[in-house]
């Protein structure tokens, strides 16, 4: 349990820089749009085919002080954390998004197209 909190602290520290990153250059380039979310989720899948990869490509027939180790004990704790990361990541991007959208359509003015059908346009 040690392993993945430490793995996710980590994760997340990785979320924050990169989020920050994509706010800079967000302001250094306005024309410039990053989705620090998507960039961060991708780079976790990434992290996740390697570390696959190296644990039990290269480790699982490694000798010596790999096989006191054991790499692949501590594997799905550090999946889990990546797959955790991602998905809080995703989860709070989404609902900041909403509270974006209904913030923005609290401060529309609407108008009355027709007395009859009772219909609004939103201005």
């Amino acid at each position: 349990m040690v392993n993945f909190v430490c793995f996710l602290i980590w994760n997340l520290a990785l979320l924050f820089a990169i989020r920050v990153g994509c706010w800079l250059i967000g302001c250094a380039r306005p024309d410039v749009t990053l989705n620090g979310t998507r960039v961060f989720a991708g780079l976790m899948a990434i992290a996740l085919a390697f570390d696959t990869a190296v644990t039990f490509l290269v480790f699982v027939d490694a000798g010596g002080n790999w096989q006191v180790q054991n790499p692949s004990e501590t594997y799905p704790e550090r999946a889990l954390s990546y797959v955790f990361a991602a998905l809080l990541a995703l989860l709070m991007a989404w609902r900041a998004r909403r509270r974006q959208a209904r913030k923005a359509r609290a401060g529309e003015l609407e108008i009355e197209t027709s007395p009859y059908s009772k219909s609004t346009l939103p201005m």
